[in-house]
């Protein structure tokens, strides 16, 4: 930058010096800065103030000669008094502020900020909006310095201001924007050797884009993207960037790469710093010896070096160590011995600590509603305990289906899933999850399925010990027979669209026909009766999958839907056809327990039955479908006359084999069984509701993009107004002479009144502002958003490459922006002595006023605050869930054949 002094002999002269004999003076000091002799130049300037002590030039002489000896709290005090004798000086501010930083002077942010408000002296306020950016991004603020950068004016030439490009590229980093960020840094390009600042953007970019959200692990990270994070991280790390030790310090904590761990240690080494607790403790971290790395940081605390505890804070983030938190938030309580204490935990942190907490009691859901509002730097891992938490509600099921059952907590996954249905408005699945919420209190449910005529109604009959299922009237009907537990045995059948029937069970087969004679749909029948074994097993009594109604296939169909396993009656002197093998594997692909049993055994010869289950055998091996046992060959019907007192039936039929099968298998594996199946439906429904929550995520997110899209061209159109408002003014004042010749028109019945009326008369005041806001207001509100329009898309339109115009549907003004310029108008004509003649001359002043007034409705319009999208959580949420529920080791464990 150059010599104030040179500036202000130019401005100012030497007059004064000249007068009073200083000039050999003037000429010393100037002399001696240029000979790099400051502190002599300095002393020939406080001889200039000794005499006149507010000269200008003296004091542009001591500031200058101040600056080269760093004697930064002289050069304050100079350029303050300066300030004072020059203030639109832009360059004087500038100084001045950078000045008072270094210091720590209160003023220096007020400094800079009126450096801004000189437009003649581009150069000085551009680096003056580039400072206050810096000073917001380095508070934290990148919502604030974002609102300086729309203030720097575009460049003249054609080349890019890569110094706003490398700030719009943080603030965008800071708000998580990858777009923004892209496309500022393809204006930065490749860092030079020496842009260490543009290389950490650049690490932090790479990183960002490979998936490292804040707070996400970066061991997972791709190796060639984490390498060229490395190489801009340490070139940043080299020229001493702010911000560089952390994010290379983060990168070792999480590598397990030696040579990558090597390659850091080397260059810290070379600057003298891995005894720094910060580094000792990232490269503890990457040896995984985490306690020395707690002791490491725990040693900078205890000295004071609140550096540790950010260090400390980013590594347990990144490594997810809840005792480090633990360990911060204890410093931040209270000063140990030595009185150093630890900057209190993020509002984020302290939420996750409590949600930990929470999971460790055993409140599930309550930890995962405050982790819904974690969002920043501990957003991955919140996520990492949403999964946890779920894991642990769907534990890893056993081996065997006869072992005992490792039980979820249905009462918070069942509540989770009723929670998220509604808050989707998805009042299918809502009734789905409390369907699942009865079914665990109910008893297990099997259902009987095979082709047409294979016996399942017999089977079920002997399985009862009466004759309880209507043979023979299936597949006539094509419905489910559910048959349950009662104290007194009836039938109720579900007519669609009619009345239930409630009969007998003798009554039940006439009934079925009459109604299938009538033309009624039967719905399903319940057969409910008073057998002990119905208490334990409820089963479902199927029509037959070959059966020549399409009807009668899907009804069997909605069975494996309702069933915890499925019994599968092969026709056994036609065992295993194509189309038996079809439905078996779509049984097994559902996840449904089976077991094969093959019927009319009574219709083989011992050898041939053989053959007929070996075939069985290596069909299902062939299909990779799995019996919950081998298949047993058997006959319903000698077993029914057996049960039903036919001792030597009894003894044919194979019965005692099926009887032993069932209680063992089924019986006395039914809590296991009935887990499988409520975590197979849960899971559905889960998975069901990922995928919708996802979908209103998507939208929402699109929603908010648009949203921020938006408020960011209200922001840089407002920008523009203010930048320009001059010129625009102008332009726009001419672009009003048709509606002032209306105006002009509309004010000639008033022309011929006396003076003194117009001016005191309110009805004439009031008639003339009316007229003049009705012709001007939408006139001047219109052209002042096209102005706004075409400034806006001519500096986007080289960034985009586009070279269309200006779409003139973008123009109109917002009904706030045109509220704010009416308002103007009637303010003008409220203090104009004379409104009537305002038709006449003009009025390029009030349209600057309404310029201002437009800027700002935009800026408010861009500020108003956009509601927190929920459906993220709910998508997170959801997620998890559905991740627990498809876990290897959450499905329920196969079987042996």
């Amino acid at each position: 930058m150059a010599r104030l002094v040179e500036a202000l002999n130019r401005f100012f002269g030497r007059v004064e010096i000249l007068a009073v004999g200083l000039e050999n003076e003037r000429s010393a000091a100037e002399a001696a800065l240029a000979k790099g002799m400051p502190l002599e130049a300095r002393e020939h300037a406080r001889t200039i103030l000794s005499i006149l002590p507010d000269s200008a030039v003296g004091l542009a002489l001591w500031a200058d000669a101040a600056e080269d000896a760093w004697l930064d709290q002289e050069v304050v005090t100079a350029l303050a008094d300066l300030a004072k004798r020059v203030p639109w000086r832009a360059d004087v501010w500038l100084r001045l502020g950078r000045a008072g930083q270094r210091v720590g002077w209160d003023g220096a942010r007020n400094a800079l900020e009126r450096a801004t408000a000189a437009p003649e002296e581009r150069d000085a306020a551009r680096l003056a909006l580039l400072d206050l950016c810096d000073l917001d991004l380095a508070a934290g603020d990148p919502a604030r310095a974002q609102r300086w950068l729309d203030r720097i004016p575009a460049p003249l030439s054609t080349a890019p201001d890569r110094d706003a490009a490398l700030r719009r590229a943080e603030c965008a980093l800071a708000h998580g924007d990858l777009d923004g960020a892209r496309a500022a840094a393809e204006i930065l390009g490749e860092p030079t050797a020496i842009e260490g600042r543009a290389a950490l953007v650049l690490a932090r970019l790479t990183l960002a884009e490979a998936g490292a959200a804040p707070g996400a692990s970066m061991a997972a990270l791709p190796p060639a993207e984490v390498t060229r994070a490395l190489d801009l991280g340490l070139r940043a790390l080299v020229l001493d960037v702010p911000g560089a030790a952390e994010l290379c310090a983060s990168l070792v904590a999480a590598s397990r790469d030696v040579l990558v761990v090597d390659r850091v240690c080397r260059v810290v080494r070379a600057a003298g710093a891995l005894d720094e607790p910060t580094w000792a403790a990232a490269f503890a971290f990457a040896e995984g010896r985490r306690d020395d790395a707690r002791r490491a940081l725990a040693r900078g605390l205890s000295a004071g070096d609140r550096a540790a505890a950010a260090a400390l804070l980013r590594m347990a983030v990144e490594t997810r160590d809840l005792g480090a938190l633990d360990a911060l938030a204890a410093r931040a309580a209270g000063a140990d011995t030595r009185g150093a204490t630890a900057p209190p935990l993020p509002p984020d942190l302290v939420r996750l600590r409590d949600a930990a907490a929470m999971a460790s009691a055993g409140q599930g859901s309550q930890a995962l509603d405050a982790l819904d509002a974690v969002t920043g730097e501990g957003a991955a891992w919140a996520d990492d305990m949403r999964r946890a938490i779920a894991r642990a509600w769907i534990p890893a099921a056993e081996g065997g289906a006869g072992s005992r059952a490792a039980t979820a907590a249905w009462s918070d996954v069942l509540r989770e899933l009723a929670r998220t249905a509604k808050l989707l408005d998805r009042l299918d699945l809502l009734a789905a999850t409390e369907t699942l919420a009865v079914e665990r209190e109910r008893p297990l449910r099997a259902a009987v399925v095979g082709e047409f005529n294979a016996g399942k109604s017999t089977f079920l009959n002997a399985l009862l010990g009466e004759d309880v299922a209507p043979t023979g009237v299936l597949p006539t009907t094509a419905t489910l027979h559910w048959v349950a537990w009662a104290p007194d045995p009836f039938a109720r059948i579900v007519v669609r669209g009619g009345q239930d029937r409630v009969v007998p069970h003798a009554a039940l087969k006439d009934t079925l026909r009459a109604l299938g004679a009538s033309g009624a749909k039967v719905a399903r029948v319940f057969i409910y009766a008073p057998i002990e074994r119905l208490k334990r097993v409820e089963i479902l009594d199927t029509p037959g999958f070959n059966a020549p109604d399409p009807d009668h296939i899907a009804e069997a169909r909605r069975a494996f839907d309702e069933a915890h396993v499925a019994i599968w009656l092969l026709d056994a002197p036609q065992a295993m056809k194509e189309s038996e093998r079809r439905v078996l594997s779509e049984i097994s692909a559902l996840g449904v327990p089976v077991q094969i049993l093959a019927n009319k055994a009574d219709r083989l010869k011992p050898d041939a039955l053989e053959t007929v289950l070996a075939h069985v055998r290596d069909s299902l091996a062939a299909s990779a479908i799995t019996s919950l046992t081998p298949p047993i060959a058997f006959s319903a019907r000698l077993s029914l006359k057996g049960r039903l007192g036919d001792e030597a039936a009894l003894a044919a039929s194979g019965w005692a084999e099926v009887e032993a099968l069932f209680a063992e298998q089924i019986v006395d594996a039914s809590d296991a069984l009935r887990e499988r199946a409520l975590r197979r439906k849960a899971g559905r429904i889960a998975a069901e509701l990922a995928q919708a929550a996802s979908a209103r995520a998507a939208e929402d997110r699109e929603a908010g993009r648009r949203a921020r899209a938006e408020a960011e061209r209200l922001r840089a159109s407002a920008a523009y107004l203010r930048r320009e408002r001059r010129a625009i003014a102008a332009a726009i004042d001419k672009a009003l002479e048709p509606a002032r010749r209306e105006l002009a028109a509309d004010l000639r019945p008033i022309a011929a009144l006396p003076e003194e009326r117009k001016r005191t008369d309110a009805g004439v005041r009031a008639y003339v502002q009316e007229r003049l806001v009705t012709r001007l207001s939408w006139p001047l509100s219109a052209e002042i958003a096209r102005a706004a329009h075409a400034g806006v898309e001519a500096a986007a339109r080289p960034a985009r490459g586009a070279d269309g115009g200006a779409e003139e549907a973008g123009a109109a003004p917002s009904p706030r922006a045109a509220a704010h310029v009416r308002a103007v108008l009637m303010g003008m004509v409220a203090v104009h002595d004379a409104p009537d003649e305002l038709a006449a001359r003009s009025i390029e002043g009030v349209v600057e006023a309404a310029i201002d007034a437009f800027a700002m409705a935009l800026s408010a319009e861009a500020e108003a605050p956009v509601p927190p999208l929920a459906s993220a959580a709910v998508e997170l949420r959801a997620q998890a869930l559905r991740a627990a529920f498809e876990a290897p080791e959450a499905r329920e464990a196969p079987t042996d054949a």
